[in-house]
């Protein structure tokens, strides 16, 4: 397959997750015909810890093996519904009472996932797409048959990342605005860990770390090294910084220390010019030409009065290197997004 050189309209928008780096989140899925109103609606997944007559169960023993971030994908009726994040790993819990009837059977005693669900507008049947997902499917302990139908004898199951992905490339081509928000969740929930890992670390000091914390949001010493070197938003020109958003070229979450809190790693934007460089959806040459991602960005461009031709100035030495790596990233997500296209 010929690579391009530039990403066109990003459908597959869970993939915003850094290109560069192997994802370490989990990709789990939940047949759960019976309890699916009661988990959707409550935010979690749940599972006795044995079966009725004492007898221990892997499918239920994976809910321990959850963590935080992980994606949950949610399957009843012979349709995959929704689409979550797990917001924390498993704790001790009771069956919960909104189970009424359908919980009967079930050992009283448990365990429970938070999971922040994103139910799917058009849903997606597995059955329909065996000749895509059969070859992915595990081998033991298997959500669903190779024929399609659900396998009820498994509760929570480990899928692999490409199957996963090959579940939220089907969705995604249906459901872009709802796997958006399942996006925002999981970009929200890598920065807080990340941001954790910085409030304990016996290297720095408090005030380093509350530097390196506010930098997240475009605050603090962060934009202030910024406005040393941006003055306005280069598309729209307004230089009143309290209408700006402080944006960082490479992502927060993919920087080092030094970089989070670098005036060159940034732009003084407009937010909905901030809007469309944070998603990649924009990016710059060095000499400060406007790069697209297609012809539905270029559209919104001119809805907004923004002018898709214009030359917003030439970047230094320092931006350019950080503005190489966005570059690459858009150009890394539209191959991926290409390739999996290929496959669904």
């Amino acid at each position: 397959m010929e690579k391009v050189r530039f990403r066109g309209r990003r459908q597959d928008k869970w993939l915003t997750l850094s290109a560069e780096k192997e994802r370490a989140m989990a990709y789990w899925w939940v047949n759960h015909k019976q309890t699916f109103k009661s988990e959707i609606e409550g935010g979690y997944i749940w599972s006795p810890q044995r079966k009725a007559n004492g007898g221990y169960n892997q499918t239920y023993e994976n809910l321990r093996l959850v963590k935080k971030g992980d994606t949950v994908i949610s399957y009843a009726d012979g349709q995959i519904k929704a689409i979550g994040v797990a917001t924390s790993g498993y704790r001790d819990e009771g069956k919960p009472d909104d189970f009424g009837k359908a919980g009967d059977a079930w050992h009283a005693d448990g365990w429970l996932v938070p999971v922040a669900w994103e139910r799917l507008e058009i849903p997606v049947r597995p059955k329909q797409h065996m000749e895509v997902l059969a070859g992915d499917l595990p081998q033991k302990y298997s959500p669903i048959r190779a024929s399609g139908d659900g396998n009820q004898g498994v509760y929570l199951a480990s899928v692999s990342h490409a199957l996963g992905e090959k579940i939220l490339g089907l969705a995604g081509k249906a459901n872009d605005a709802v796997l958006e928000l399942y996006d925002d969740q999981v970009l929200e929930l890598e920065e807080d860990q990340i941001q954790q890992e910085l409030s304990v670390s016996p290297e720095l000091s408090s005030t380093e770390i509350e530097q390196l914390v506010k930098a997240r949001r475009g605050q603090g010493i962060y934009r202030t090294n910024l406005m040393q070197i941006e003055k306005r938003c280069r598309l729209t020109g307004v230089s009143d910084p309290r209408l700006l958003v402080a944006s960082h070229i490479k992502p927060w979450k993919d920087c080092t220390n030094e970089e989070r809190l670098d005036g060159h790693n940034g732009l003084l934007l407009s937010p909905h010019v901030d809007r469309l460089f944070d998603r990649h959806l924009i990016s710059f040459t060095d000499d400060g030409q406007i790069i697209t991602a297609g012809a539905w960005v270029v559209k919104a461009m001119l809805v907004w009065g923004l002018d898709p031709q214009m030359n917003v100035g030439f970047f230094n030495s320092s931006q350019c290197n950080y503005l190489a790596s966005h570059r690459e990233s858009c150009i890394n997500f539209y191959n991926q997004f290409l390739e999996r296209s290929l496959l669904i």
